[in-house]
């Protein structure tokens, strides 16, 4: 990785994510009906937009791990799942702080959000079974899995297009959407992906580095094993009462992108310990 260059993208993707959350929070309309709640809608859909990317480049790259056994396409399938996980794990925890407001309960098991659950169980079972083992046997069992559960996503896209949801109709590329809402959407979502790419680019190299030194365990007769799991538990309090009046629709904006910020900083913070933990193991192992 070029450390330069992955500066100067940090602070450039920094900057926009700034410019495009200060759009969301405070110059885009307040939409009619929500209020100030729907601007969760500014970092809920590019966090979605942005999972399934990295979903596709998953699939992609397990199609080739598939097909040539190259550990480059393993690293960059796995990097993209987890990249998408935790992408998807926003989506999932801003999107029933949206709900509790607008539908007076946290979930409701319509198509659109039962089909993004089980996308994202999909994934977090690939990311579990990659890990458990390092034989080559799971890493090919986990990347059928993983060209399995990318059909998923178009059933995610088109469910609130095929079945009748309380998800909102699709806005976007419609006169449905106010050309200003859009404007800022589309750059959220174009800081959102960058910021995805950016992140993925920090996990490929971890990966990469991963692979050398279980080379180097592996030369040494000792292979070591990982495994992830991370489970919100927000999904099965669909039963609450609505949402009292005097409640501040502020508290549901500010806790979503509260909630969002966080699992990013979280999983940056993941990232930043595993690659001084694969550093400090390297340098001992030289």
């Amino acid at each position: 990785m070029n450390k330069n260059l992955f500066f100067a993208c940090s602070v450039i993707v920094a900057g926009l994510l700034g410019y495009a959350t200060y759009l969301a929070l405070k110059v885009a309309p307040t939409e009619a009906t929500m209020g100030d709640v729907q601007r969760i809608f500014y970092c809920h859909v590019p966090a979605a937009m942005t999972g399934f990317t990295m979903f596709f480049v998953n699939f992609l790259a397990s199609v080739v791990y598939l097909w040539k056994r190259s550990a480059r396409a393993d690293a960059l399938a796995v990097s993209a799942a987890e990249v998408g996980v935790v992408f998807c794990t926003v989506v999932l925890i801003t999107g029933p702080i949206w709900a509790r407001y607008a539908w007076g309960k946290w979930w409701v098991w319509d198509m659109r959000l039962t089909t993004t659950l089980v996308l994202w169980l999909l994934y977090l079972s690939y990311l579990v079974m990659r890990r458990s083992s390092e034989a080559g046997s799971t890493a090919v069992m986990a990347a059928a899995l993983a060209v399995f559960a990318f059909l998923d996503v178009p059933i995610v896209y088109m469910a609130n297009r095929w079945f009748r949801t309380n998800h909102p109709q699709p806005m976007i590329g419609t006169s449905s959407l106010d050309p200003q809402m859009a404007h800022v959407l589309y750059i959220n979502m174009l800081a959102f992906f960058l910021f995805g790419c950016l992140i993925y680019w920090f996990r490929y190299g971890l990966e990469r580095t991963a692979q050398k030194v279980a080379a180097i365990h592996v030369r040494r007769a000792g292979v070591g094993t990982t495994a992830m799991m991370a489970l919100p538990a927000m999904f099965f309090l669909q039963f609450q009462p609505p949402p009292p009046h005097h409640v501040d629709p502020h508290v549901y904006l500010y806790g979503a992108y509260f909630a969002a910020w966080t699992i990013y900083f979280l999983y940056l913070l993941l990232l930043s310990n595993r690659l001084f933990k694969l550093k400090k193991e390297e340098a001992e192992l030289h």
